[in-house]
């Protein structure tokens, strides 16, 4: 008899630690999915819809904080669409390459990493400080990498997310 009610005891005991782990889990958690990049991660683009979006949520946060003009918003607006246009006509060229050619190009895309910066001066007629600021609201910065620098032991890269 003993033996039998040590044996439900215990059984209880682990019975209750398991669950009440699992909850805690489950309401820690906020139902938002952390991004974590690496090289496992699923690159898959937003959907346009969700893209524009966040483009209007971000620009009326620059507008309502007055960083930028109407004017200027309106042609971040058509610039960010310009490349989007042009990302898209790269990547349906990249289907018809072989192999090696899709190797080179991105190779060679990626050596000439792009000054966002100066073609959001260039695009809009920004200052200095308004490109900075637009950069800073549409691209956060990385989260530290494993070894405590923005890509880990990877060495220097962009110091920016892309926008999703």
């Amino acid at each position: 008899m003993k033996q039998y009610f040590t044996k439900r005891l215990v059984s209880g005991l682990i019975l209750g630690c398991l669950a009440l782990s699992v909850g805690a889990v489950a309401f820690a958690h906020d139902g938002q999915q952390e991004f974590i990049p690496g090289p496992s991660m699923n690159h898959r683009m937003p959907n346009p819809e969700d893209r524009e979006k966040h483009m209007k949520i971000f620009m009326d946060k620059l507008l309502n904080d007055s960083i930028i003009t109407q004017e200027q918003a309106a042609k971040l607006i058509s610039f960010f669409k310009e490349k989007d246009d042009q990302r898209k006509t790269e990547m349906e060229k990249t289907r018809f390459m072989t192999p090696e050619e899709r190797d080179a190009f991105f190779k060679e895309k990626f050596n000439q990493r792009p000054d966002m910066i100066k073609e959001l001066k260039d695009a809009a007629d920004l200052s200095d400080e308004q490109a900075k600021a637009v950069d800073d609201t549409l691209r956060p910065p990385h989260r530290p990498g494993p070894e405590g620098g923005p890509c880990g032991p990877c060495g220097p890269c962009c110091p920016k997310l892309p926008t999703p």
